[in-house]
């Protein structure tokens, strides 16, 4: 059997491969397509974190911080379903004495989680100062996404097929053999004993996005979105 390939910088593992391939001749290419946008969504997650030796009190300021940061959520346009408010965690804190040898009790540790959907971004970082200011005490991390991300996907995709082409044409000449005809494609790596060849990553495509939508303090960064495709060429 006569098979061509060339390896490429990443490599697969056999056992997450998913079609076979020919014993015939081919070239067995992988496309590829990506861009960067700017997100137009957050996901933010933030804590309220209260201490106090008696119960009730630190219970009370939690429920009355968490209310307002719920209130406040409405006012920036985020709806109900998009406002997860977690149940109250109460740790009993103690400390240990050296002097007595003894567990001494400290205080009780409330605490609760809020996540927000935010799906106007340009108001990310007026929100943040607004959170602080109603007492939410921890900011765990803020994921950034964007809304019509299946359908740049699905462009990317297309992209990435063109790609292919170009790939086991470029491949093909390279060895001096014609490209005969598909035999297979997906979206995943393909059971082949080598790597796909790969040809050099297109410069990814920045999104027009509103300029001054952020403030410099809180420039979210562009997200990459990127798509594959494996094909296994037959040669003449």
């Amino acid at each position: 059997m006569r098979m061509l390939s060339v390896f490429a910088a990443s490599l697969f593992s056999v056992s997450s491969f998913a079609s076979t391939v020919p014993d015939d001749p081919h070239l067995y290419v992988q496309g590829q397509a990506k861009m960067q946008v700017q997100p137009d969504r957050a996901t933010i997650r933030v804590a309220i974190v209260e201490k106090s030796k008696q119960l009730p009190e630190a219970k009370q300021k939690v429920d009355d911080i968490m209310a307002k940061a719920i209130k406040l959520a409405k006012q920036y346009d985020i709806e109900k379903d998009d406002i997860h408010a977690e149940q109250l965690n109460v740790y009993r804190q103690t400390r240990y004495n050296r002097n007595t040898n003894e567990e001494e009790f400290e205080g009780f540790r409330v605490t609760r989680s809020l996540t927000l959907n935010l799906k106007k971004i340009e108001s990310y970082p007026e929100l943040l100062q607004a959170l602080v200011d109603t007492g939410i005490t921890e900011f765990n991390n803020t994921e950034f996404s964007v809304s019509n991300r299946d359908e740049l996907t699905d462009k990317l995709k297309l992209k990435a097929i063109k790609d292919a082409k170009l790939a086991a044409k470029e491949l093909a000449s390279a060895f001096d053999v014609e490209v005969d005809k598909l035999y297979s494609a997906s979206f995943a790596p393909i059971n082949e004993p080598t790597v796909p060849y790969l040809r050099q990553a297109p410069a990814m495509r920045m999104m027009d996005s509103e300029s001054g939508s952020y403030k410099e303090a809180y420039n979210t960064g562009a997200i990459t979105i990127e798509a594959q495709v494996y094909a296994i060429y037959l040669i003449k």
